[in-house]
């Protein structure tokens, strides 16, 4: 059983595989993600706790920081990312959170909206592949379009989501 993160973490969002999976796209991976809304400098004291190790983000970096850790499940370590995002993220991510249940517990799930936008904001290769099949699987309408363009544009990501649309409807 993974052990109530939110004692130590305040409430920590998933936002990798396990919300890809909540958002109906299905990519195997090894670990889970999690945003944590902590500040920075509880990050190391946080690692400690946790045996794990932080490092923080760096100029070119989008993360302010990411704690590396595992997690013991049964006979089974499951490693655990712990990505703190710029505080404009955390309303963002409250403002749609679904509950899924993992390994007995209840874990809460950024929105796939919410989701397309942090994989834009990574702006990796895979992370771009990611959205435009969230995307492909959810099929939004002209309204929720317009919803995620204000999201986009709250987060400054306008430029990105734009970007976005335009290689998608191409």
């Amino acid at each position: 059983m993974l052990p109530d993160l939110s004692l130590l973490l305040g409430r920590p969002w998933a936002i990798g595989g396990l919300a890809l999976a909540a958002g109906g796209v299905m990519r195997a991976t090894e670990d889970i993600d999690f945003a944590v809304a902590v500040g920075a400098g509880a990050m190391p004291k946080l690692a400690s706790a946790l045996g794990g190790q932080y490092r923080a983000g760096g100029e070119d970096d989008p993360l302010l920081g990411v704690i590396n850790t595992v997690v013991a499940v049964g006979a089974k370590t499951i490693p655990v990312q712990l990505v703190l995002l710029p505080r404009r993220w955390n309303e963002v991510l409250l403002s749609q959170v679904s509950v899924v249940p993992v390994h007995g517990c209840s874990v809460p799930v950024v929105s796939w909206q919410a989701l397309v936008l942090l994989k834009l904001y990574a702006g990796g290769p895979q992370d771009l592949i990611d959205a435009q099949e969230v995307w492909a699987v959810r099929q939004p309408d002209t309204e929720s379009i317009r919803e995620i363009q204000s999201l986009a544009d709250t987060l400054g990501l306008s430029g990105e989501f734009k970007t976005f649309i335009q290689r998608i409807s191409s």
